[in-house]
């Protein structure tokens, strides 16, 4: 079996190992928590599974067209969400003394809820958890009050009716709802809106940078160290 590492870093032990490897090119990143090579990995990713998906025609002419389309949107897409670096901070002051965090979504915004939750409690130390919005009532639902704001993702290719009746659930619980929405989306019965631009099947990934933004303000407001977070190392060197 042949094997192929993604990865950042040039000349690493895991490039050496493999058969071959794409790299990312992010950039040094110094933080222990992974953010940009996150983000620069699942672009790759898709990247690669596009052409992949090509080859073997199990992908459509019009599909492929769009997601490699909206690839070249992504750096400008991701500008706009940073542009809002200052309600996210907002958001983050008024949250931070939270008793926890919830992030959920559905589809493929369901690895991102559990990507915002993990970034989250790796850097300010707030319990947080992500899961798939159906779960809710399976256990989940019970943990939510006034004082464990939910982030819902309602992004494209997400079930977003689904989501929104999840939504509904928690806030019928007194929870405060940040609703990660695109732009030309309804979501007013969100307690708070975070408008991402529309950019289909890659709205989750765009959204994850606000999530960051928020980990990252949440940490600051509650005095962090956000670059070393603690009992965390940048690599893991014994399993």
């Amino acid at each position: 079996m042949k094997t192929l590492a993604i990865t950042n870093t040039i000349g690493s032990t895991i490039t050496r190992e493999t058969d071959d490897g794409l790299f990312v090119k992010a950039g040094p990143e110094i933080g222990v928590a992974a953010t940009k090579t996150f983000v620069s990995q699942v672009t790759t990713l898709v990247l690669f599974a596009t052409h992949l998906a090509q080859t073997r025609e199990t992908i459509s002419p019009e599909v492929a067209a769009d997601i490699l389309a909206n690839l070249q949107q992504l750096p400008s897409a991701v500008q706009t969400v940073l542009d809002k670096e200052s309600r996210l901070k907002r958001l983050a002051a008024e949250y931070a003394d939270s008793d926890a965090f919830f992030f959920i979504g559905r589809g493929s915004a369901t690895p991102v809820a559990l990507e915002s939750a993990l970034k989250l409690k790796e850097i300010s130390y707030a319990h947080a958890e992500g899961f798939a919005a159906g779960e809710l009532k399976h256990g989940p639902l019970a943990l939510v009050t006034s004082e464990t704001p939910v982030i819902a993702f309602l992004t494209a290719f997400s079930s977003q009716q689904d989501t929104r009746n999840s939504v509904k659930e928690v806030e019928a619980r007194g929870a405060p709802v940040i609703g990660m929405v695109t732009e030309d989306n309804d979501a007013l019965f969100c307690t708070h809106q975070i408008e991402i631009p529309a950019l289909g099947r890659l709205e989750p990934l765009v959204a994850n940078v606000a999530t960051q933004l928020f980990a990252y303000h949440v940490a600051d407001a509650l005095g962090r160290p956000i670059d070393k977070p603690r009992n965390l190392a940048k690599s893991v060197t014994v399993e």
